[in-house]
């Protein structure tokens, strides 16, 4: 396997293709080891970790200089303040973040999405103007709010050069570039909220990028690192196995060191991209489906539904952006246009989710998922007062996240944590033998008081009411 590592041959001469995914039928079979790569044993790798290096460092000072010229940091901020100004490139990188923000907001597992990126005459990656580089500096200036995110953070943006320099050498044409994100695993479940990991699934994002016309493509499939919220975290053990298969040794590895040991894959092995390394992580888990313990649907049919998915969250998308453009004088700091991004995201979605029951209310916080659930109640009695006015509850109480870093969540105050008591006293979250509503066994159940009194009971199972 070091051997193969060192060269830039896919495989030997004659060697057959043992792994190779029809569109319609999975085929379990071992590649062979000379196949896959590990990119930081690639002897091109030295150059891409000390340009990795400097940039670290002179972000460290404040100072980016590449090319030989100061390289001033695009941001968000930026991005608005010039589409309020009527600019179209700069709309479209607004609405880039937005989509974005949207998705990872509200699905934390079950879901791919794709982005494009273009390449530019220097070699640099960019989208809608803003480079990789400008990308990875304003995450190492307001995202890494912690030691842990700090190197998370160092790790991706080893991973940017990486990519532009296996794209300059026509690598990524017949390959794709492969990182596993697993959910930190540095941190107390508090630490890991707070970042905005969601600790409901500890879901990992698998992302595959490679050549596509002229430009590049990134394609992530988010899956659960757990089966259920109850269970243990199988992740690690997930992502070794998908390695162990194709000839690689990721065990006992970091989830930082994990996104610091991108593979790099041949296409023929990965015929239809990401959504193959999703099956592989399902099979290594030894039959999820994303991760999560649901019923095994097409993988490909599913992919399509993701698409269908996002397309059905655009308008939501066009309404968060047009507002945030609108208040984008008023805000000073790359830091505030996050921010401001992330609560109108929250209080949109919520909006949506009163009727678009796809959305997990669990994502927005338990306390406001409770409160949602008491929106959708009221909503479908027909008492739109009521629902209204646990709606704006709910958004009050909204406690959700997008990419983890983005932003430090302010503490919980003490009347928003759940007592320690039962359902008689007040807020508590339980498993139940058997919901009493449907029958359905083992139901993660939730008890919220509310400000008016009433208290709002809901389970996993789907079932709610008021009590």
């Amino acid at each position: 396997m070091a051997a193969a590592a060192e060269t830039l041959l896919d495989t030997a001469p004659g060697t057959p293709d043992f792994l190779l995914w029809e569109a319609e039928t999975a085929v379990s079979s071992q590649p062979e080891a000379e196949a896959v790569r590990a990119v930081p044993a690639l002897e091109i790798d030295a150059e891409s970790r000390e340009r990795a290096a400097r940039f670290i460092g002179r972000l460290a000072s404040d100072v980016v200089v590449e090319h030989g010229e100061a390289a001033p940091t695009r941001s968000l901020l930026e991005a608005l303040h010039r589409a309020h100004a009527g600019e179209a490139e700069a709309r479209r990188l607004v609405e880039m973040n937005v989509r974005t923000d949207v998705i990872e907001r509200t699905i934390k597992a079950g879901h791919v999405m794709k982005v494009r990126q273009e390449v530019n005459e220097r070699g640099q990656v960019l989208q809608h103007g803003q480079t990789a580089e400008e990308i990875q500096a304003n995450s190492l200036r307001y995202a890494a709010g912690s030691w842990q995110m700090r190197q998370r953070i160092e790790a991706e943006t080893r991973n940017m050069f990486r990519i532009e320099a296996l794209q300059g050498r026509g690598l990524l044409k017949d390959n794709y570039f492969v990182v596993f994100s697993r959910a930190a695993d540095n941190m107390t479940p508090q630490q890991a909220a707070k970042a905005g990991f969601f600790t409901d699934t500890m879901s990992l994002a698998a992302q595959a990028t490679t050549a596509e016309g002229q430009g590049l493509t990134t394609e992530s499939a988010f899956v659960a690192g757990k089966p259920h919220v109850k269970a243990n975290r199988q992740d690690a053990a997930m992502v070794a196995g998908v390695a162990a298969r194709l000839g690689v040794d990721l065990a006992g590895k970091t989830a930082t060191q994990l996104i610091d040991t991108p593979l790099l894959i041949p296409k023929r092995l990965m015929s239809n991209g990401v959504i193959d390394v999703a099956r592989w992580l399902d099979e290594a888990a030894g039959g999820t489906f994303f991760g999560q313990d649901v019923p095994t649907q097409d993988y490909l049919e599913f992919r399509a539904q993701c698409q269908q998915r996002e397309a059905e969250l655009e308008p939501t998308v066009q309404t968060i952006v047009a507002e945030l453009i609108a208040q984008s004088p008023e805000l000073r700091t790359p830091l505030e246009a996050t921010q401001r991004l992330g609560k109108l995201s929250g209080a949109y979605l919520l909006r949506r989710a009163v009727t678009d029951e796809q959305i997990d209310g669990l994502v927005f916080g338990i306390e406001s998922a409770a409160y949602l659930e008491a929106a959708r109640l009221s909503s479908a009695q027909g008492d739109s007062t009521q629902a209204a006015f646990f709606l704006e509850r709910a958004v009050q109480a909204d406690d959700s996240s997008s990419c983890p870093g983005a932003g430090e969540k302010e503490e919980t105050s003490d009347a928003a944590k759940p007592s320690e008591g039962g359902e008689g006293d007040g807020d508590c979250d339980f498993i139940s033998k058997k919901c009493p509503l449907c029958g359905a066994k083992n139901v993660r159940t939730l008890v919220r008081k509310l400000a008016s009194g009433q208290k709002h009971i809901s389970g996993s199972c789907g079932c709610s009411k008021l009590a």
